[in-house]
């Protein structure tokens, strides 16, 4: 029996839509100003965008895959600690964690800045800021996993049965929380690339990441470029949501599966 979708699926479906459609019009119309695609459609803007915009996207993809690698190191470290000990430690270090959460990103780029100001040139203090601000979404999204009973069953028994802990972790731990390793790479990787206070004041105006190339084109170019550029940062987020939705439709087929 198929079940039918609620109403507000649709509605909020259609309120995301709808201003990237508009966006897509706007990209594809050869004079915007005269309405849409006054003038006629042309595929020009995206084409001029993506010459533009290509160099940020790159910059923002590597800080991004950077961002990503440092925190499955730092994350799934504190993530694997915290699930496993019983340290009032291990509370106050979630809560430190997750203080970035609650501060604007103006305040801790200044305080950055104002505290390690000879990182900025090299770009490391953009890093630093970027883990700052995903750091809390991937312990979140990994301790339940490293925590659940039935993992650490599985481990006890891959041990009882002479497994090192380099081999267990391997076999037993890394397999079982593949999913959930895979969305929060994917998180840390699209937070990162969409972040735009840390980019719009750590990193130096001379090789700018994409969220502020686009703030940029809003301010100092024609709508229909800036809405193509726009288009382009949109397809790039799409790709790192759709591998995070394909994760869980394969972690949930697993689960119905056993």
């Amino acid at each position: 029996m198929t079940r039918q979708r609620p109403i507000w699926t649709w509605i909020v479906l259609g309120i995301v839509l709808l201003p990237f459609l508009a966006t897509l019009v706007a990209a594809t119309s050869v004079d915007f100003s005269k309405g849409a695609y006054g003038g006629g459609i042309t595929l020009d803007w995206l084409a001029a965008a993506w010459v533009l915009l290509a160099p940020s996207i790159m910059r923002s993809v590597l800080v991004g895959i950077i961002v990503l690698l440092a925190n499955l190191v730092l994350g799934g470290t504190l993530a694997w600690w915290v699930s496993r000990t019983t340290s009032p430690f291990a509370r106050i270090a979630v809560y430190l964690a997750n203080v970035p959460l609650a501060v604007p990103g103006i305040a801790i780029s200044i305080a950055l800045i104002g505290t390690f100001a000879a990182l900025r040139p090299s770009g490391l203090l953009l890093v630093a800021g970027h883990i700052l601000f995903t750091l809390p979404f991937t312990i979140a999204a990994l301790v339940p996993v490293l925590g659940s009973r039935e993992l650490l069953e599985t481990e006890q028994v891959a041990r009882s049965l002479g497994a090192s802990p380099f081999r267990t972790l391997w076999s037993v731990t890394i397999p079982a929380a593949a999913v959930a390793i895979i969305q929060a790479s994917g998180m840390a990787f699209a937070l990162s690339f969409g972040e735009f206070n840390v980019s719009f004041f750590v990193n130096p105006p001379a090789t700018p990441m994409a969220p502020f190339a686009l703030f940029d084109a809003y301010q100092t170019r024609r709508l229909e470029l800036a809405s193509a550029e726009t288009i382009i940062f949109i397809l790039c987020a799409a790709l790192v949501i759709g591998l995070i939705t394909w994760s869980r439709t394969i972690g949930s087929s697993r689960r119905a599966s056993q």
